[in-house]
């Protein structure tokens, strides 16, 4: 039942971010990450567009904070603010990479899947480690993440 609603959610919150990217509000965003003072002369609302950058986000995060107490079964600060999760959250689009919708998708899989690997075969106080050196291999080595590997790897052999 767990696995099922988080499916849904996941495909939910891609299908969004999906949405928001091909609409005016995804050009409006591409706008305001490419230069702000351009894309506040050229008539795009910064201000209203991060706004709602913000606010989408935020609510996509807590919609997936809500399957939480059923994984945990049962919430406290110290589970429910660890920093493995801050950690894993903010690695898994670096490693993914962040300039294609598939990114974070891609190192949310890489990176849950290493994690239990590391966890079954070795021990779970491991994994902030693992995910750190895979950090900051992709930081230093491919800062487009898995993506911009796999763009490299297509034109190259081209």
């Amino acid at each position: 039942m767990l696995f099922a609603v988080m499916v849904l959610m996941a495909i939910a919150a891609v299908s969004i971010a999906r949405y928001i990217q091909i609409s005016h509000i995804g050009r409006g965003l591409q706008a305001v990450k490419d230069s702000e003072e351009a894309a506040e002369c050229s008539g795009v609302p910064t201000l209203k567009i991060k706004l709602i950058a913000c606010m989408t986000s935020g609510g996509l995060l807590g919609a997936a904070g809500t399957t939480m107490p059923m994984y945990l079964s049962f919430i406290e600060p110290a589970s429910t603010f660890n920093l493995t999760y801050a950690v894993s959250a903010l690695a898994m689009p670096i490693i993914g990479g962040l300039s294609h919708w598939s990114g974070p998708l891609i190192g949310a899989l890489v990176l849950g899947t290493l994690q239990e690997a590391v966890t079954v075969t070795v021990s779970s106080e491991l994994n902030v480690l693992v995910v750190g050196v895979l950090l900051v291999v992709f930081v230093v080595a491919a800062p487009d993440g898995i993506i911009g590997l796999i763009r490299k790897w297509k034109t190259s052999s081209k």
